[in-house]
């Protein structure tokens, strides 16, 4: 069953979806767009990627993350390939996507569409020129299996914070996370909590400070790279 929800402004002027039930915004209040950009497709460090992208996402939410993607994939002309795995065990219907402009937009509601009674099930669409691939796993991260030996350069660790989805901020999910990474991809999170980032060293990654979106002080960098690496922008948990 599809979650209740409805279409929020942001502060940017850009939308993102409230779910009624919880009163939970699936993007930040002060800029939908802003935070995405910042957070995700820019702090990956996928725009500066050549190639083939390959991004495992938890939490499709409002969709704002692929759409982002798909612009910043487009506007890369040395970028070949995008390769977007989306994972959320109670998507959305499309409907509740029609604020979304352009291409990614039309991905994102018909990736949503081929989910509808289909829980427990992975939906594929591909845009018209082949060189977008959206799978949207409807169902629990625990059961989303990626193919053999496919390793992804972003994940999006994007699921409704700590106090509403517990199981999603664990060792175990970023453990789970960790095991479809490439070597030099990184995880990007909103969440800048010090009890989110002991479970990511946990898990094994190794844990960054970065400036977040707009006012936000600081959000969270995770690599495989030795903890002597030094990264622009970046700076070592737990160091100073």
């Amino acid at each position: 069953m599809n979650p209740e929800v409805e279409v929020f402004e942001t502060a940017d002027g850009s939308m993102t979806l409230v779910d009624v039930a919880r009163g939970v915004h699936y993007r930040s209040r002060h800029g939908a767009v802003q935070e995405s950009r910042h957070v995700f497709v820019e702090g990956s460090g996928l725009v500066g990627r050549t190639g083939t992208w390959r991004v495992l996402e938890l939490g499709f939410g409002a969709a704002v993350n692929l759409v982002e993607t798909v612009r910043a994939f487009r506007e890369r002309e040395a970028a070949t390939r995008l390769v977007y795995h989306t994972v959320d065990w109670r998507p959305v219907g499309p409907e509740a996507l029609t604020f979304h402009d352009g291409e990614g937009g039309e991905l994102a509601r018909a990736v949503a569409l081929k989910t509808q009674g289909s829980a427990g099930e992975a939906a594929r669409v591909v845009s018209d020129d082949g060189r977008i691939e959206v799978v949207l796993h409807a169902m629990a991260w625990e059961e989303v299996v990626l193919e053999p030996g496919e390793q992804v350069d972003a994940i999006y660790h994007d699921p409704f914070a700590k106090e509403v989805n517990p199981q999603a901020w664990t060792p175990t999910c970023f453990a789970w996370s960790r095991a479809w990474a490439a070597p030099h991809a990184r995880l990007t999170t909103y969440s800048a909590a010090t009890a989110v980032r002991k479970a990511m060293e946990e898990a094994g990654w190794v844990v960054w400070r970065a400036k977040g979106p707009g006012r936000k002080r600081e959000m969270t960098v995770a690599t495989l790279q030795d903890a002597a690496v030094e990264l622009p922008g970046l700076k070592r948990w737990g160091q100073g």
